[in-house]
């Protein structure tokens, strides 16, 4: 569906109050109470060390990065032992950079531009740097500590390529993919209190996940481009796989055969609306009409018959609240009784913002359930209905991210839409209610309906 790209580290407005969590204090989420680490601080050598909270949580966690990789590096290494970083840690503030930090060997060649807002891994002095005053900060105030952690563990997963000799044998896309992957095998380790200073919730790490979605790269970039990243959902779609299945999984050959949902826009009009059509066009239901809704049910009607059964097209309405198991915080929801999804002018244009095709996400799981409904008969109201119909979401929006000048299909910036709707909007007591899943969840059943198709679900 026809919208414009944030900035690779802007903060979004998604969740509107967030408390960071410090390492102090008692943690908990999604049920869980979590005892603060009581480890010491981590005495990591990092030059330009600033002393700032930013620069203790940076220790801490490359600490237990590295204790990860001494573990797990023989495992995927032929039995070869993690070897230490060769060149050094450095914190540096962009708006002042010292003589100490130009000898790292990516800030001397390129300059502070490289550092401005920015976390990497320099091949050229086996070294990682971090801009210890510019958004990285801002994103840990928003998202939570645990941000950081994410972002470091993803740069020394290529300092793992660099000790595999693999670093510079796939494209861009295929190596990153591959670090947000170990990102996520690390992650792992600390879900399960492996990890000696770090700790994360599965709420807190839902939060970590939605603001990693904005590190994705801009729209107007190809799979196939030098330093493409991926989008949003290729980001979290391989940072999960590295949660579920480990390390050997993120660095094994067939990492490089991975499918990404990244491209480019393929006309000026697309590119000039960012992707985006105006509200009225998503919520048009008109048979008539080449847009999303309609799609839906000749969709449904298509796999319908192909395990021999009948579709009855699904109706839409505006109302204050379904007329089905409402309650005072319902604003959107699917009705069996009359086959009708129900959203209100609130919710419709609160999901909007986000983009057209969050809200068009939202619409993709009322007709989810609405499958679940007609063609299974399977309940509607528990976590398998609402993980079913993410998994349907993910099918029906393979189906559609096609390069198509003819009919309904999806812009490049849709499937970070979609993502951002699977983490945070689904989920809301105003839509369908988490129902016991975390946004981790659903991402993992709307990936498995994506690159399964039907038969995974």
């Amino acid at each position: 569906m026809p919208r414009a790209r944030l900035a690779r580290f802007a903060i979004a407005a998604i969740l509107l109050a967030l408390t960071a969590t410090g390492c102090s204090t008692v943690v908990s989420g999604a049920g869980q109470l979590v005892a603060p680490s009581t480890a010491p601080d981590a005495t990591l050598a990092v030059v330009g060390d600033g002393h700032t909270s930013f620069d203790r949580l940076a220790r801490n966690s490359i600490a237990d990065i590295v204790a990860f990789w001494k573990k797990q590096f023989p495992h995927i290494a032929g039995g070869k032992s993690l070897t230490p970083l060769t060149g050094k840690i450095y914190s540096v503030d962009d708006s002042d950079i010292t003589a100490s930090a130009l000898r790292n060997g990516c800030l001397a060649r390129a300059g502070v531009r490289v550092i401005k807002d920015n976390a990497f891994y320099c091949t050229l002095d086996d070294s990682i740097a971090y801009d210890r005053n510019g958004f990285l900060p801002k994103l840990v105030a928003a998202y939570g500590d645990y941000f950081a952690a994410a972002v470091f563990s993803h740069e020394f997963g290529h300092a793992v390529q660099a000790r595999l000799g693999i670093a510079d044998k796939e494209r861009s896309i295929v190596r990153e993919s591959q670090a947000d992957c170990a990102a996520g095998a690390f992650t792992a380790s600390v879900l399960a209190f492996q990890a000696p200073h770090l700790r994360v919730t599965s709420d807190q790490l839902d939060q970590v996940l939605t603001g990693y979605i904005q590190l994705r790269d801009p729209v107007s970039h190809a799979a196939t481009d030098p330093g493409t990243h991926g989008t949003g959902f290729d980001r979290l779609s391989s940072f999960s796989d590295g949660i579920e299945k480990g390390v050997k999984f993120c660095f094994a050959s067939a990492y490089a055969k991975r499918q990404f949902t990244q491209r480019p826009f393929v006309s000026d009009s697309d590119a000039q609306t960012g992707g985006n059509v105006p509200l009225d066009q998503v919520l048009d239901p008109t048979p008539s009409h080449d847009g999303l809704l309609p799609n839906l049910n000749a969709f449904w009607r298509a796999k319908a018959k192909t395990i021999g059964k009948s579709w009855s097209d699904v109706a839409v309405v505006e109302a204050d609240h379904p007329k089905c198991g409402a309650t005072a915080q319902s604003d959107f929801g699917y009705c069996p009784d009359d086959n009708t999804v129900y959203y209100s002018h609130k919710i419709a244009t609160s999901a909007y913002s986000f983009g057209d095709y969050a809200l068009g996400t939202m619409f993709t799981y009322g007709w989810g359930l609405a499958v679940r409904h007609q063609l299974f008969q399977r309940s509607l109201d528990d976590k398998p209905a609402l993980l079913a119909a993410g998994c349907y979401s993910g099918a029906y929006a393979k189906s559609v991210n096609v390069d198509n000048a003819n009919g309904f299909a999806l812009s490049p910036p849709d499937m970070d839409e979609a993502a951002t709707a699977v983490m945070t909007l689904v989920g809301h007591q105003e839509a369908f209610g988490d129902r016991g899943t975390t946004g981790l969840d659903r991402i993992d059943s709307f990936t498995l309906g994506y690159f399964g198709d039907l038969p995974a679900c």
